[in-house]
């Protein structure tokens, strides 16, 4: 009792001021202990009851009001309401603290002038946007003190489109050849306006080639099989192409036109010609294109759709198919329920590209073969979707089988960064011998066979025959002549390579300038030497053509292009 009478003549302490001053009429201030302060209730005397406080928090105030006098709690939510802040560490008194004033944050013209930029370029917005009204109102609303550029925007971008062009022409400068290493960037990307012609096609890549300085460059370009890019490149381009499939018989054409004119001999006809017409004629002979190349994924993705109809001929593989696709094709909802059976989601078929639909066909097969085929029957039966037959699952086992080279194969042709021209013969040499050796152990999908493979004669057995792509292939490191057992096949390739090399040697001289017959015998047998210890070499790696510089030099220029578009 004692102590209590001396805390009480001694007072609040005077080290912190009240935190609560607010609470007078309730509670006494007493002490502060570390993070806590210490009151007594006055509502509680004489009875001498004290309650510790966090500093940050009144909670435990308001709990004992609550719980011991609940008639004033109503009088401590008004006092509450109309609480003080508490003062710094370092005052005794209270003081109003300032509320922090949001500034927006400034920035400068030429900040603003680039978000501007990136807006209309990304957005391929129209350059007469940035004078309307309501745009200026936009900028100027968000940043009061700028200025919205408008006659300025258009040489902006166009100063900002050079020297990007000038920074890329100096990366191009910079590549390494001996290195292999491939490196990609979009030279350009420009709108065709009109009909997208054949000739509309071949103006607009002429001048992108004029442009960035690279029509000598070019060694051959690959685009997708539509008819304007064939009908380009085979009026426009280079004709030693792998379209043979597409082009005119020009022997036939000669035929016709011999024929005309013998039927008009002795029958001398004069015909007026407007010359000034004749001469402001385009011809378009100015339209200059380098050799052209099918996309190789476009074209196995024709043999792996419209080709492989050919096997719906055969009426046993045909109910089968149409069978068993249906049920796998089907994308149920209830992804969970599925999960759960299957422990994989099902694939989602794609229309337009075909491995995916292979996808989704090798997922349920999958599915039955690590989970059983009583995981599918309690989905389906679930899903109230109709139920695999065993014949089915054979069906549809058989089908993955076949046609996961053609996927691998895809696959591998649609690769960017380790993949060259050099590439696409062995990959459709593999598959082709992969599908032949498996034909006599299939029950169900022989036609199927029989189908993809005359698809692939038909679509790529042009390519098959062409030297330089053969060439090409011979001199990647990894498959060399080993790729192919046909000696007519690697003669084409070798003949091709043996012609073309000299002109790749870092000292190539040109026959005018080789003195004797001497001098061209030791030029030519340092070439063969450079081919011949090339192909014995046992290693894979681009490392192999280093010591052969007319060889690697060849190499480069013949797999620089890639098989496909798709890349």
């Amino acid at each position: 009792m004692d102590e209590t009478m001396d805390e009480d003549a001694a007072g609040p302490s005077q080290e912190c001021a009240n935190p609560w001053p607010n609470l007078a009429r309730l509670f006494q201030f007493s002490e502060q202990i570390n993070d806590s302060f210490r009151f007594k209730c006055l509502l509680c005397l004489p009875k001498q009851n004290f309650i510790t406080a966090y500093k940050n928090s009144s909670f435990n105030l308001r709990k004992h009001v609550k719980r011991r006098h609940e008639t004033h709690l109503e009088e401590y939510c008004q006092l509450t309401s109309t609480a003080c802040k508490r003062p710094s560490e370092g005052g005794t008194g209270f003081k109003a603290k300032q509320l922090k004033l949001l500034e927006a944050k400034q920035v400068s013209q030429k900040t603003v002038d680039r978000a501007i930029l990136r807006f209309i370029v990304q957005g391929l917005q129209s350059f007469s946007l940035v004078e309307t009204p309501s745009f200026q109102d936009l900028i100027v609303e968000l940043q009061l003190s700028s200025a919205v550029m408008s006659r300025t925007v258009r040489r902006k971008i166009d100063s900002a489109t050079s020297k990007m062009k000038e920074r890329l022409k100096n990366e191009m400068k910079k590549l390494d050849p001996c290195s292999f290493e491939r490196r990609s960037a979009a030279l350009a990307c420009r709108q065709l306006r009109g009909s997208h012609t054949f000739d509309a096609l071949a103006a607009i890549l002429t001048d992108i080639h004029a442009e960035y300085e690279i029509s000598l460059k070019v060694v051959r370009t690959t685009t997708d099989n539509g008819s304007n890019f064939v009908k380009a490149f085979r009026v426009f381009g280079q004709q030693d192409e792998n379209n043979s499939g597409e082009l005119v018989a020009e022997d036939t054409i000669e035929e016709e036109v011999g024929e005309d004119c013998d039927a008009s001999d002795g029958k001398e006809e004069v015909e007026f010609m407007d010359v000034e017409a004749i001469l402001e004629e385009d011809d378009g002979l100015q339209y200059q294109l380098p050799k052209h190349h099918r996309c190789a994924c476009h074209l196995l993705n024709l043999v792996s759709t419209v080709d492989v109809d050919r096997a719906n001929k055969t009426e046993a593989y045909k109910k089968l198919s149409r069978s068993a696709f249906s049920k796998a094709s089907r994308s149920p909802q209830n992804a969970e329920l599925i999960e759960e059976h299957c422990k994989l989601h099902l694939v989602q078929p794609n229309s337009t590209r075909w491995n995916s639909s292979f996808m989704a066909v090798e997922r349920v097969v999958r599915i039955i073969r690590d989970q059983g085929e009583g995981s599918v029957r309690t989905v389906c039966a679930a899903l109230n979707v109709p139920m695999y037959s065993p014949a089915d699952i054979a069906f549809l086992g058989e089908y993955v089988t076949t046609m996961s080279p053609v996927a691998k194969s895809l696959n591998i042709l649609q690769g960017e960064v380790n993949i060259q021209m050099g590439w696409l013969l062995p990959t459709i040499t593999t598959l082709t011998t992969k599908l032949e050796k498996s034909r006599p152990s299939l029950r169900f999908c022989k036609p199927l066979v029989d189908a993809l493979l005359e698809g692939l004669r038909k679509r790529f057995e042009s390519m098959m025959s062409e030297p330089e792509l053969i060439a090409a292939a011979i001199l990647v490191p990894r498959f060399k002549t080993s790729w192919t057992s046909n000696d007519t096949v690697l003669q084409l390739g070798l003949s091709y390579i043996k012609e073309h090399l000299p002109e790749h040697d870092e000292g190539f001289r040109s026959p005018d300038t080789i003195s004797t017959t001497s001098d061209a015998d030791d030029f030519s047998h340092e070439i063969s030497k450079q081919l011949d210890g090339y192909l014995a070499a046992t290693a894979e790696g681009v490392n192999t053509l280093a010591p052969y510089p007319a060889v690697r030099n060849l190499s480069l220029k013949l797999n620089t292009a890639l098989p496909a578009s798709a890349a």
